[in-house]
């Protein structure tokens, strides 16, 4: 079970990393500025996540995370125009949706066996999912996912709430762990695939218009 989580985490990791590069490319970007927000998309939010819980930092202990990242990066590049198709662009969507599930129900335990709290835990697995992106459109200059009505961060929150819950009823099992994972995964999928975007009666512009 641990092998088939480090080889799905760094297929996630991968497909953040090509989606950074997606994001954020514009026709003036170097092949190195490019792979550098590549990685820093892919690894950003677990890097902030092992500071802020001063534990060892992941890539630091296993490089290969770092590889993977570059790897991506560096054939997002070379293959920009043909991951442009809607086709292909869905299916990194949908891999990214998966890492940011796979990953906030491991930041959580990591959290929880280091002993914090599970609000904590919450914020570490919401700062896993987010962290990356954020970084990466703060320097690409670019809107970022806090500032749109896009519904992702609310995912992971909410997919951290329900494993939280399945915790405190039954424990760590394994199917406590996929259930959270799948909770996270098919809420995000469910989002892309029907286009969801936070309604307008939870923006704060409806209630200054009212």
């Amino acid at each position: 079970m641990q092998t088939l989580n480090y080889l799905i985490g760094m297929t996630a990791i991968a497909a953040f990393a090509m989606s950074g590069v997606l994001a954020v490319a514009r026709k003036d970007m170097d092949i190195v500025s490019l792979a550098f927000m590549g990685v820093v998309t892919a690894l950003g939010g677990g890097t902030l996540r092992d500071l802020l819980l001063n534990t060892s930092v992941f890539w630091v202990v296993d490089f290969n995370y770092v590889w993977i990242a570059i790897g991506a990066s560096l054939l997002a590049f070379f293959l920009e125009k043909y991951l442009r198709d809607e086709n292909v662009w869905a299916a990194i969507l949908y891999l990214d949706a998966f890492g940011i599930a796979l990953f906030g129900v491991q930041s959580i335990d990591k959290a929880l066996l280091l002993g914090f709290s599970a609000p904590v835990a919450l914020v570490m697995a919401t700062i896993t999912g987010i962290g990356g992106g954020l970084i990466r459109d703060v320097l690409g200059q670019r809107p970022n996912l806090l500032l749109s009505r896009e519904i992702y961060a609310t995912t992971i929150i909410s997919g951290s709430l329900v494993y939280l819950a399945l915790l405190g009823l039954s424990g760590k099992t394994l199917l406590t762990s996929m259930v959270g994972v799948a909770f996270t995964f098919l809420f995000r999928a469910l989002a892309i695939y029907r286009h969801w975007r936070m309604p307008k009666w939870l923006t704060l512009r409806s209630h200054l218009n009212g």
